[in-house]
């Protein structure tokens, strides 16, 4: 009857139904286990037992927000205030999930007084809950404005929903002796998992691809209880290309209370260092990556084109590739100025950076290549920007990539639409890929794509005006 209980099985079943995932080439369809298909494919990734037990509220939107490849955005938006008075009774997890489902566009579940997230489900509830979900499936997107200090404003964006069926890499890091990784790497080899060990001194381990996510969720087990930290990344190709998920951050920095200034570790840019440590040396709690950078075989790294920082030339300009200087006087000029050009007529300006190409000149989008292939600016990649409003205040602006359930990227085309559509009036594009990240009041609001921070010369900082 419409009244009666749910079980998770069902739940799971209907779930993988209404998100429209196509599993016919899958042994679960020859063995109709719809429930069995979602949990092994990782759309959804907890550990689920005993099927036949009644589902809860507080599983099922887990499991909602998991199949929508937005756990990411669940984790940041944990501490976000809601209508429902009983969300202290759930986990952090499960306050960022009923945030993510009660806020996007269209919602999973209504904004409410309570959400009675040990309550079970009967079949009508299920069925309106999984109406909403084949809904979001064709139409998503999730919009959150945040306000973290005085003067700095923070527009999260995504849009898009995974359509195809994931693999799955496992990597551990932090692991003190060869034996200890030589151990993990066996525990790996007796679950039928290939796996490489790298490094010297810290010892990390990365996994082939992996098709089942039950043996993800094993490994991952393993990992926690031995104390080791890890990373599980997907690998995607998502069928439906018109409604790939896509994520952007958007900070907009009030000049008038934060000075913005090129940043490097104390050894200066010609080191190599993650961002968070980076921000930090520089009394920064908010950052993002800044130019590209060459790494030596000795480990070293060094800017590639203009870096000036307090009037000091860390390296020269490459001629016909975008640029932007700024001074203490609140002048900036974007340009794409010759190597001769950045020695003369920018003398005025103390702090000069080189990216390219130019995204937007006097609200313009700019045509020129700058010799860039374009496989680099029509193929969806992780970006980083740095622009200026009509009014002066500055944007960092990032796009994260390389992740079929999170974000596939962006081409230099689309990062165009995007900032000139928030009023944006010069933009450059900055080093992207694996460097791309941006930390506003010390918390990360992005996801680099190789799973972690990648270690870079330099970047840029929001210093706080005393």
């Amino acid at each position: 009857s419409s009244s009666q209980a749910v079980t998770r099985g069902e739940f799971l079943a209907g779930l993988l139904f209404a998100r429209g995932i196509d599993w016919s080439n899958s042994e679960e369809y020859l063995n109709n286990d719809p429930a069995g298909f979602i949990l092994r494919s990782g759309y959804v990734t907890d550990s689920v037992n005993n099927l036949n037990e009644n589902v809860t509220r507080r599983e099922i939107i887990r499991w909602c927000i998991q199949s929508f490849g937005l756990e990411f955005e669940a984790k940041i938006f944990n501490d976000m205030p809601m209508t429902f008075k009983d969300a202290k009774n759930l986990s952090i997890v499960e306050r960022g999930c009923l945030f993510v489902a009660s806020h996007m566009n269209p919602p999973i579940v209504a904004q409410a007084d309570f959400f009675r997230g040990h309550d079970g489900l009967t079949v009508n509830e299920m069925n309106a809950i999984l109406e909403r979900v084949r809904n979001a499936s064709k139409n998503f997107n999730l919009d959150v404005v945040r306000h973290p200090l005085e003067g700095l404003e923070l527009f999260i964006h995504r849009e898009g929903v995974p359509t195809g069926i994931p693999s799955w890499r496992v990597s551990a890091g932090g692991i003190r002796t060869k034996a200890a990784a030589e151990s993990i790497k066996n525990f790996f080899k007796d679950h039928g998992i290939n796996a490489s060990i790298s490094g010297s001194g810290d010892f990390s381990i990365r996994t082939g691809k992996i098709d089942n996510f039950n043996i993800v969720r094993n490994l991952r087990d393993m990992l926690i209880n031995r104390g080791i930290s890890y990373k599980i990344m997907p690998s995607i190709s998502n069928l439906n290309t018109s409604i790939v998920p896509k994520y952007w951050v958007m900070l907009v920095i009030d000049p008038t209370f934060w000075n913005i200034r090129p940043i490097s570790s104390p050894e200066g840019p010609r080191s190599l260092d993650v961002l968070s440590k980076i921000a930090k040396s520089n009394y920064s709690l908010t950052a993002i990556n800044a130019g590209f950078f060459a790494v030596t075989t000795a480990g070293r790294g060094y800017p590639i084109g203009a870096l000036r920082i307090n009037n000091t030339d860390f390296n020269f300009a490459i001629s016909g590739r975008g640029c932007l200087g700024w001074n203490d006087n609140g002048e900036a000029k974007f340009g794409i100025p010759s190597r001769d050009l950045i020695e003369n007529s920018w003398d005025d300006m103390n702090y000069i950076i080189q990216g390219g190409p130019l995204i937007l000149n006097d609200g313009k989008i700019s045509e020129v290549d700058e010799k860039f292939n374009s496989a680099f600016t029509s193929t969806r990649h992780p970006r980083s920007v740095i622009g200026l409003t009509d009014d002066g205040r500055w944007v960092f602006l990032i796009f994260d990539g390389r992740n079929g359930l999170h974000s596939s990227g962006a081409t230099i085309s689309e990062l165009a639409d995007v900032m000139k559509a928030a009023g944006i009036s010069n933009a450059l594009n900055l080093d992207g890929g694996g460097s791309t990240e941006i930390m506003v009041n010390g918390k990360f609001y992005n996801m680099p794509s190789d799973g972690y921070e990648r270690k870079i010369s330099y970047g840029i900082g929001a210093i706080k005006i005393k």
